[in-house]
Order: C-alpha cells, then structure tokens, then sequence
C-alpha cells in the first residue's frame, strides 16, 4: 500500500520537503492507516507531523477513541492535540445537520493547530468515501460539482487515501497486526450516508459490479479533470460577463445571454458561491430560476437562500443581498431664494429674477431654468407620488412619471429615492434627468426660477 500512497501524493503534489501536516486522526481504520503511511514517509520528506483528535460528545465510548489516539502518538513521539467540542449544540445553534456541524468544528481546530499558515491538513478519505458521496449527491440532486466534490488537494487540505478502497485499508493494518476503533454509528442507517455505505453500495457490488467503488471513484477523478477544464473558461466567461458589486455580483444580461448554456449554469453558480458560505442550500431549481429571468425583459425579482434575491433589471441581472422594499416620501418646500439640504448629500439652490433681454438659456444637468409665471401651486422638491406626471412634447402631451422613469430604465427600487421638482402633480423636473416642456423658458418668460443642484 505505501507503494501506492506515495505514487498518488507525488501526482497531485501533496507534500513536499520540509512541510508542516496537521494530520485528524479519528481512531478509525482509515485515519489510524493514514498515520501510519505518513511516519513511513515522514523522513523521507523531512516533513513535521501532529495529530489532532476531536470528541464530538456524540457516543459514550468518544473518550475511548480519544485514549486510543494518545497512545499511538505517544508510541511515536507525535504532538497530540485533543478538542472536545459539543457538536449537537452547535447543529441546533447554527441550525444545520450535525454531520455539517462536526466538519465544521474539525476544520476549525485543524486550523487552530497550524503554526505555519502554509501547513497542509491531512483527511482520511479513500475510494469508498468518494463513492458514497457521488451517490449522496446524485440522489439529491446535484451538477457537475457534486460529481467531483472530493479533491485530492483543496487549498491547504490533503487526502493522501482517496487512491486506496476501505478494504485494502482493512487488509493492510491487518497484515501490520494495528488495531484500531470502529464508530458505532457508522453501523447503523440512522444516516443518509450510513444508508448509501451500509445498503446500497453493498447491493450494489453484489449484485451489479464487484468494482463498483473503484468505478464510481475513477468517474469521479475524471469528473475532476472536466471540472477544472470547465472552471477555467469559467473564470474567463465571469470576467467578461460579471463584476462586484457593494452587496452582490452585477452581470451584463447581454453579453451573458450569449454564452453557450453550460457556461451561463457555470457562471451563475460562481456567482452564487462567491455570495454564500458554501452552496449546500444552492440547488438547479435555483439556478433555472435565475436563467428563467435573464431573457425576460423589464423588472424580474426572485428570492434565494441565505438571504439573497436574483433582480432583473432591463440589461443586467443584480444577485444580491435581499432588499426590503420602505420607502420614505421625502418633501421640502421652495420659498423664493432659498438653500435646501436633500437627505442625500445634496444641496439644492434657488434663484429668482427677472428674465433679462439678452439671455442664453442654461443647458447644465444639474442647473435648469423654468418659466416661475406658469407655477400654479407652492414648488416643492420631493419623492415621488401617485399622479405625478409630466409634459412631455411641445403639443402639452403627458406621460405619467412612473411610465417615463419605466422607459428610462430607471430600476424600481432607485425609483422612490430620486428627487423632482414639483407643481402640484406636475414635475417641472426628474432631478438628473428632463424637465417638462411645459415649464421651458421661452421668449415670453418674465419671470425665471434657477434650480441648481451640487454636492454638499
């Protein structure tokens, strides 16, 4: 067996001289196998070893396990680092299985053991694991992802084992007369997983294929391969068609809509994962969700898990933190020449005077002119209201205010936070954007009002 554990860390560059391992050894067949291949290549690579070991307080006999482990690190003079942690309490604080919560812990304490931020964890995943998880994730649905979700090296975790099946572990400490402790849990199929490993599986290489680990095991590598072929045009596709933005990911529709269908699913899950802790909520239903919107035109909302929406917004697709829709109608009156602070960092100014003979209009963005003799009621500068409207063509034609930000393309949630400037029910101005023909200074104007907006 060594033979082979040394031919696959050296084709996925493992370890290498002088490398601290952090090595979670549980007691089981697989860790205990594990330990004792890595102290035969220890010297050989001149690497540091520690074991950590991690009583989750599920079983009674864990203290057992614990004492096991200590034993064998003190047989070879290895730093051992002992955590108990409730992990129960953690599944019902966090609200996620006990399975994800015990990862999570394991991970965490691996961590904690590190001296050199470039330390490798060492996890005593074999063939059967691969196997068991492939078939985990196809029955409850799963992609491209689910198919190659064990990796040999992700990041600074290593998994020296998963060129090797559970019966040639079993085989091998037999042969080198180790004992080690078996999980009574793993016998029983209170689990999903303990289902796939105890029922079908066996079913599966009795009365299917005796190769079936092995088969399984080997679609997944190669899965792994097409994967990383996958995420590099990926990465290049996301680059070209997505940025950050402050509370999510932006993606030009257009462009997006034109990639091939594999990459849109691709670069939508990106998206998510770059969003989210991890992407066991993250499901396909969600991502045709997310496709179903991207052609359509106008505004399309739909909600996500972990607290995110997906929004349609005419030429792009928003994936984003979820947003609560309170809109706040804000209002300030204008009594002649006046200074008006907006709640938005802006300062509105106003002037009256008497329109001189030779003038030249001002053509600004943020400075307009209007014709103050044509203003019925008090002007106010305000949010938006039901009615609002304005004049829209020399012939006095109107066009409601939300059909015209509508046409504008102005998204719905930036709609109740623009300002205008209003008589009544008709803008004189969509602040940043037109003012109505109607209010326009013409030849015949006596009276201008000067509305100019600059940053406070």
């Amino acid at each position: 067996m060594l033979k082979s554990v040394r031919d696959y860390i050296r084709t996925y560059n493992m370890i290498e001289p002088g490398d601290e391992i952090v090595a979670g050894i549980s007691g089981g067949a697989d860790s205990v196998c594990m330990l004792l291949n890595l102290l035969e290549l220890k010297n050989e690579y001149d690497f540091t070893l520690k074991v950590v070991h991690i009583n989750h307080k599920i079983r009674e006999d864990a203290k057992e396990d614990a004492l096991f482990v200590k034993d064998l690190c003190d047989r070879y003079a290895l730093d051992y680092y002992l955590f108990e942690e409730d992990v129960e309490e953690l599944s019902k604080k966090e609200g996620i299985s006990t399975e994800e919560a015990g990862r999570k812990i394991r991970y965490e304490r691996f961590r904690q053991v590190k001296e050199n931020p470039n330390a490798k964890i060492a996890v005593a995943h074999n063939q059967n694991d691969v196997a068991e998880t492939v078939l985990f994730n196809i029955f409850r649905g799963t992609g491209l992802e689910g198919l190659a979700s064990v990796l040999p090296v992700n990041g600074d975790i290593i998994r020296p084992l998963l060129g090797v099946s559970r019966d040639e572990i079993e085989t091998y400490l037999l042969e080198k007369d180790q004992e080690y402790k078996t999980d009574s849990t793993n016998s029983t199929t209170d689990y999903s997983r303990n289902k796939i490993r105890n029922v079908i599986l066996p079913y599966a290489i009795e009365n299917i294929s005796p190769k079936t680990i092995e088969h399984i095991a080997g679609m997944s590598d190669r899965m792994i391969r097409v994967r990383e072929y996958i995420r590099k045009e990926t990465d290049k596709a996301y680059s070209e068609v997505a940025c950050a933005i402050n509370d999510g990911v932006m993606i030009d529709a257009v462009s997006f809509n034109l990639l091939d269908e594999m990459l849109k699913h691709e670069v939508i899950l990106l998206a998510l994962e770059n969003l989210t802790p991890h992407r066991k909520d993250i499901t396909a239903s969600h991502v045709e969700s997310i496709l179903g919107i991207a052609e359509k035109s106008g505004e399309k909302r739909i909600s996500l898990p972990y607290e995110l929406e997906a929004v349609k917004q005419y030429d792009r697709i928003l994936i984003r933190k979820r947003k609560t829709e309170n809109a706040v109608h804000e209002q300030f009156e204008i009594t002649g020449d006046c200074s008006i602070e907006l709640p938005d960092n802006k300062v509105v100014e106003i002037k009256i005077f008497e329109r001189p003979d030779d003038i030249s209009i001002e053509q600004k963005t943020y400075t307009k002119w209007f014709d103050y003799d044509k203003i019925i009621n008090c002007v106010k500068i305000r949010t938006r209201l039901q009615g609002d409207y304005l004049t829209v063509n020399s012939d006095m034609g109107r066009k409601s205010l939300k059909d015209y930000l509508i046409d504008s393309k102005i998204p719905r949630e930036d709609r109740d936070n623009i300002f205008v400037v209003a008589d009544g029910s008709h803008i004189m101005w969509v602040i940043g954007l037109r003012i109505s023909e109607y209010y326009k200074v013409t030849d015949t104007t006596k009276k201008i009002i000067e509305i100019s907006v600059k940053e406070r």
